[in-house]
């Protein structure tokens, strides 16, 4: 390493001062731009990002919060709809309503399957959920079993809505929704 330092040495001092002058330069500048890719660079784009990130998150939380509302509404105004909902909650049956919606909205030989299913959940609430497979529907129907759903007396979300063209006829689709209502036990 010495070695090396003194043949370096030997070079600069045949070197003119002003090509030390031009070397010096080149040197300073070449360490500039090395600490600005290194240094500065990575530190101001990691800063952008987070920036970003931070605003990011800062919509995502002011969507939740207007979600949060608007749950805290609709469960406070699920009891409170009509008078005598308490007792219309008790009696309410989910695949029972899903049921009639579907016979009224889809023909019969569209009905693949229906599967109701109850869990309660951790705070003491009963989720009713009814999965229901439909073939070979029409949009009209769809949209007609989706008005119904909408339409019921108590609120009922739609968890799950996915639908496929059928490669045989393509302006019909095999459905699966899930729907589900959540009750006081």
């Amino acid at each position: 390493m010495n070695e090396l330092l003194r043949k370096l040495g030997a070079i600069l001092a045949r070197l003119s001062p002003r090509e030390q002058r031009l070397l010096a330069i080149l040197g300073t500048i070449v360490a500039a731009v090395v600490a600005y890719s290194l240094v500065i660079q990575p530190l101001t784009a990691g800063r952008r990002r987070i920036e970003a990130e931070i605003a990011s998150l800062r919509r995502d939380l002011a969507e939740m919060k207007i979600l949060a509302g608007q749950i805290r509404v609709a469960q406070s105004g699920a009891t409170a709809r009509k008078p005598g909902a308490e007792k219309d909650a008790k009696n309410f049956s989910l695949f029972s309503f899903m049921d009639k919606a579907t016979a009224a909205a889809v023909s019969a030989e569209s009905v693949a399957s229906m599967n109701p299913s109850r869990r309660e959940l951790e705070d003491g609430t009963l989720e009713s959920t009814v999965e229901i497979k439909l073939s070979q529907v029409s949009l009209a129907e769809i949209v007609a079993l989706l008005k119904r759903i909408e339409n019921a007396e108590r609120p009922i979300d739609v968890r799950r809505l996915d639908m496929k063209k059928r490669y045989d006829d393509r302006d019909r689709f095999d459905l699966v929704l899930l729907a589900a209502t959540l009750s006081k036990t």
